[in-house]
């Protein structure tokens, strides 16, 4: 069954891009002999032509996040079938159609953002509500990412669920005599697999896996030792051999250093880290910190999607099942094909949450402010858009596809059922699965199985965390530019914009747990989709082009997720969250306003609409 589903995946995915991604180009009129913004407008910072391979690794990293990991893992709650089927099909039709076109749009119009695009082509009124849309959704879309951080690097889970051994009660007590820290832990080390500690639960002590601290240590390290590999890139021109070689050895090296220097910090202080690092990320010259970041860490991506693929494969033909705790010992504990009842009692109806909960496996608006983002001002040709854009979305739906067939092989229904929605952590079922497929496939420990798939995670989310405050950052001084004639000095300044979003970030992640936010992020990130869809549309109708291919979508996405957002702002109401009622109240009203705008425009363009030469 696994290799069949691999099979007929990768199948539609060569069909797509052999005959659809063309398709598009010729509609688009793609010309890779047109100056591009990154071109016109090389500035050494925001603007930097970029190598083809270079920036599809920053914009696969800075795409993916957490999304095609989180929200299969929760969608599987409806079976595997439905989640499956959107994911592929949602990629190749609407998501791979939006990721290419906005990094198209955004290239012919010099790089500015779909909010700046659509204040040409929708008028102030439209721009007003899209840019406040898209300022709200990145506040919402960073918070959660950071939450994701925390969660990932401080995980921990009983050291015997991960394949780890059982301690000596004498051991056990040993530590317990030793002084707890500050999280009531007590120190433990047996000089084997990962670092643990003894902790209390349900009265009894239990060894703890903290999973986390190893991938800790490789963020930091990969962290500190990027600037080197941007200066090799983008000051001494290395050759790619020499790029992928150092960041091969930084990204190793990184993985390696964490298992012997694991860095254990507590969730708070580990919030305030990963905000500093954004702070200085997201202000500083593009080739200096985030780039090079993003294509070291890429690596590690790469890696650990490829075992993954190749462990299904292994595990799928040869796997001793039984020998796996974890593991489904037969066909019967599998999570099943289709439960529609375990779906709607703990997500809702199939249409539209199944669609709101998978996310960015199959189509997402926070693509199209990467692409109209940092993307587009680093695009050297035009014709680097279809493998940038589109092939970066069909690479991330195989990762959400990845992730299915993990859970399916590595983590039985009720194991599933109790950590992803019992427990609320979906990072940890996801992490124990790929350790169950990785010693099922290589017969590597389970446990390093589980940090692999942390590791996978956090690179993720950070390599979007990063990127995407800068984003926030980019269009909040496009808002400034619009409001006054003449902002005032403080209002360009990079490290005013940037602090403000960071505290908004910062604010959201304290008030909000993972579970109460990411329906609302769903919505929200899916409208942003449904928009920058809309926006094109109205964008290729004005330059003579067709738009269908976009626009159906954009009705799609708009009628999901604003059924998705009312069903959210009834719950929450029931439930007394006034602030997440106020949220999706605001969200609604701003998708509405801009669907109402954007079909308006599309059935009787006004005069003032300006063209320019795109």
């Amino acid at each position: 069954m696994i290799l069949s589903i691999l099979g007929v995946v990768l199948f539609c995915y060569w069909m797509a891009w052999r005959f659809y991604a063309p398709f598009i180009e010729r509609l688009l009129d793609v010309n890779g002999a047109r100056p591009t913004a990154a071109v016109m407008k090389n500035d050494g910072k925001d603007f930097l032509p970029t190598k083809s391979y270079v920036l599809f690794a920053h914009h696969f990293a800075a795409i993916a996040g957490a999304g095609p990991i989180v929200g299969p893992t929760l969608a599987m709650i409806y079976g595997f079938i439905p989640a499956l089927i959107w994911v592929v099909a949602g990629a190749i039709l609407l998501g791979g159609v939006h990721d290419m076109v906005t990094l198209f749009i955004s290239s012919r119009e010099e790089g500015r953002s779909v909010a700046d695009i659509a204040r040409v082509y929708l008028g102030n009124g439209g721009y007003i509500l899209i840019v406040s849309f898209l300022v709200i959704g990145l506040v919402m879309i960073t918070a959660t990412f950071l939450n994701l951080s925390v969660t990932a690097l401080t995980s921990m889970y009983p050291a015997t669920k991960v394949g780890m051994a059982s301690p000596s009660p004498e051991s056990i007590q040993s530590s317990l005599a030793l002084p707890p820290d500050k999280m009531g832990l007590h120190p433990f080390d047996d000089g084997k697999g990962l670092p643990t500690v003894v902790g209390v639960r349900d009265g009894e002590p239990v060894l703890l896996a903290r999973i986390g601290g190893i991938a800790s240590t490789s963020v930091l390290f990969i962290t500190f030792c990027a600037p080197l590999l941007g200066f090799l890139i983008y000051r001494m021109r290395s050759p790619a051999w020499l790029n992928y070689a150092v960041a091969a050895i930084l990204s190793a090296a990184s993985v390696v250093l964490g298992f012997y220097f694991p860095v254990i910090v507590s969730p708070d202080v580990w919030r305030l880290l990963m905000t500093a690092y954004v702070v200085l990320a997201s202000a500083i010259p593009v080739w200096l910190l985030l780039m090079p970041r993003d294509f070291v860490n890429v690596q590690i991506l790469y890696a650990g999607m490829l075992a993954v693929v190749v462990g299904l494969v292994v595990a799928a033909v040869g796997g001793k099942f039984p020998e796996i705790p974890a593991a489904p010992q037969s066909l019967a504990e599998t999570i099943p094909l289709w439960n529609l009842e375990s779906g709607l009692q703990y997500v809702g109806l199939l249409w539209p949450m199944l669609l709101i909960t998978v996310s960015c496996g199959a189509i997402s608006g926070f693509h199209c402010l990467v692409s109209s983002g940092t993307t587009a001002r680093q695009l050297s040709n035009e014709r680097d858009a279809r493998q940038v854009g589109y092939m970066g979305m069909l690479l991330e739906s195989l990762l959400a596809v990845s992730v299915i067939l993990t859970l399916i092989i590595g983590l039985d229904w009720s194991s599933y059922q109790q950590i992803t929605y019992g427990e609320k952590n979906p990072i940890l079922a996801f992490a124990l699965a790929t350790g169950s497929l990785v010693n099922l496939a290589f017969g590597l420990p389970v446990w390093s199985g589980t940090v692999l798939g942390i590791l996978l995670l956090e690179g993720f989310v950070v390599t979007s965390l990063d990127v995407a405050v800068r984003l926030n950052r980019y269009l909040l001084e496009e808002v400034w530019k619009f409001l006054f004639q003449k902002p005032p000095a403080i209002f360009l300044n990079i490290w005013f914009n940037t602090a403000l979003c960071v505290l908004l970030m910062f604010t959201l992640s304290r008030s909000n747990t993972l579970p109460v936010l990411w329906q609302v992020f769903g919505s929200a990130n899916q409208m942003m989709g449904a928009m920058a869809l809309l926006v094109a549309a109205v964008w290729l109708r004005d330059h003579g082009r067709r738009s269908a291919f976009v626009l159906i979508p954009a009705i799609l996405m708009f009628l999901t997720t604003l059924a998705a957002t009312g069903i959210s702002l009834s719950r929450n109401y029931q439930a007394g969250n006034w602030a997440l009622v106020g949220a999706c109240l605001v969200l609604i009203c701003l998708a509405a306003g801009v669907a109402w705008v954007g079909g308006r425009t599309l059935i009787h363009p006004p005069r003032w609409v300006k063209k320019s030469n795109a």
